[in-house]
């Protein structure tokens, strides 16, 4: 922060979304956007990344999934602090996302004055700097909520197998795939193999 301003730079990638909330948050005057592009490299790779006091970062994009690069702006720009602006209602995404190193999570139903307030609570975060292990930055999967078998039946969903040609793909009985796919259900917080390949894929799981 720079005089009581907070600087904030927006990643999303419906233009029309970003830029109506660069407008509403210029009307602000202890908030100034310094930034807004579709891709996080479009805000951090220029000049502007070291007046970056807030980043809001859509999760739905482009490229690597949010948590990698939630950790990886923390290990290269500690001073920025992530905050994830999504559609979606998700405890298990949520808690993957926070754990990753955002320190809020906020869903774009919210009203304009309180996501103002949660910008500046969170540039003025007093916590220390979260540090990663290597991995987490280079590969997707590092924290992920499931077991390495149950990642493997969830990859087998994802192509539409049904639950006795993964056991015969896998070397397993139907009866321990139907138990695979409930703690992939129970972990990831949903109640169909579509909806579990969705939040698999926001959590990068897939990869």
């Amino acid at each position: 922060m720079s005089g009581g301003v907070t600087h904030v730079a927006i990643v999303d990638d419906h233009r029309l979304f970003r830029e109506g909330l660069a407008t509403i948050l210029a009307a602000v005057s202890s908030l100034r956007v310094v930034a807004h592009g579709e891709r996080p490299s479009d805000v951090l790779d220029g000049p502007e990344a070291a007046a970056i006091d807030v980043l809001l970062l859509d999760v739905e994009l482009d490229g690597p999934p949010a948590r990698t690069t939630i950790a990886s702006v923390r290990r290269n720009h500690p001073h920025i602090a992530v905050v994830v602006l999504t559609m979606h209602r998700d405890a298990v995404l949520r808690r993957a996302l926070l754990d990753a190193g955002a320190v809020d999570f906020v869903t774009k139903d919210t009203p304009s004055r309180e996501l103002v307030g949660r910008i500046v609570r969170a540039a003025t975060r007093t916590d220390t700097p979260v540090t990663f292990p290597v991995d987490l930055v280079t590969d997707a999967r590092a924290g992920s909520p499931l077991s390495d078998r149950e990642t493997e039946v969830l990859r087998l969903l994802a192509r539409a197998r049904s639950n006795a040609e993964i056991a015969a793909d896998l070397g397993l009985a139907v009866g321990t795939v139907k138990r695979h796919v409930y703690n992939v259900f129970r972990k990831l917080d949903v109640s169909s193999r579509v909806g579990a390949v969705a939040t698999a894929t926001r959590l990068g799981l897939l990869g």
